[in-house]
């Protein structure tokens, strides 16, 4: 451990967030502003390619590939609001799903990519929004493909869909079982919303900080990480369990190492 934090690689970052709807949602910091640069934009669910993320997407957090195995070693993050700061691997995204009731088919939805080896067990679904959309209502079904190539349905219920999101915000869609989810292939919406349009974002969550007290942080070494390995080409980004309704200023770093 000594020898590989001696030549880590130490990635430092700096997001300012919009403000959370409510106390208890995600909101994502892939649009923020900050550093890294704001995210690339997640292509339409028609366009049939480009949904897959890796280190060289515009918005990752600058990342060096291993030359042996990289590892989380170490993680310190600090907000200005209460909360839990979320990183993960952003694996596929897709946007411009529209708030009519209708079957959204994702395009040649494709693999996840080539450095998630297990066909997605521990992935998770999340519907993204990049823009703000209005009231809401009815059920949001995902149809997808788990870690075993069995067809499942995913079911955001009438009562548990957020109405009017904020843009940045995250919703979890809670999966069938606990076989993770390896292709989205169609999302349907029961009833239409008054306006906007939403996108849908697999990741596969590395590590999770929370912050106790506002404008204080948390740093976390080895033991506490348990050494998540990095694959090469992660697409790491962060997202924000938040606290309270005010807009989140988040700044922290990483220790890798190569070892």
């Amino acid at each position: 451990m000594a020898a590989g934090l001696a030549s880590a690689q130490r990635v430092c970052w700096h997001k300012l967030l919009t403000a959370a709807k409510a106390a208890g949602t995600f909101q994502s910091a892939w649009l923020a502003t900050g550093t890294p640069t704001t995210g690339a934009a997640s292509p339409a669910f028609t366009a049939g390619s480009g949904y897959t993320c890796s280190n060289s997407t515009t918005g990752a957090l600058p990342y060096t590939n291993g030359s042996v195995q990289n590892y989380l070693a170490a993680n310190d993050a600090f907000s200005s609001q209460l909360g839990t700061v979320i990183f993960a691997d952003r694996l596929w995204s897709c946007s411009g799903m529209g708030f009519a009731a209708s079957t959204y088919t994702v395009s040649t939805p494709g693999s996840l990519p080539a450095r998630i080896t297990d066909n997605g067990l521990g992935c998770e679904l999340y519907v993204e929004n990049f823009v703000a959309a209005g009231a809401a209502s009815g059920t949001l079904t995902a149809n997808y493909l788990d870690a075993d190539n069995n067809a499942k349905t995913a079911v955001i219920s009438a009562g548990n869909i957020i109405s009017a999101p904020v843009a940045g915000e995250m919703q979890m869609v809670p999966l069938a079982n606990n076989r993770g989810i390896k292709q989205l292939t169609s999302v349907v919406t029961s009833a239409t919303w008054t306006s906007g349009t939403f996108g849908m974002t697999i990741v596969k969550r590395v590590a999770a900080v929370p912050i106790g007290i506002i404008g204080t942080g948390t740093i976390q070494d080895w033991s506490i990480t348990a050494l998540p390995m990095l694959p090469n080409d992660v697409c790491l980004m962060l997202f924000f369990l938040a606290q309270t309704t005010t807009a989140a200023q988040l700044i922290g770093a990483f220790e890798i190492i190569d070892k």
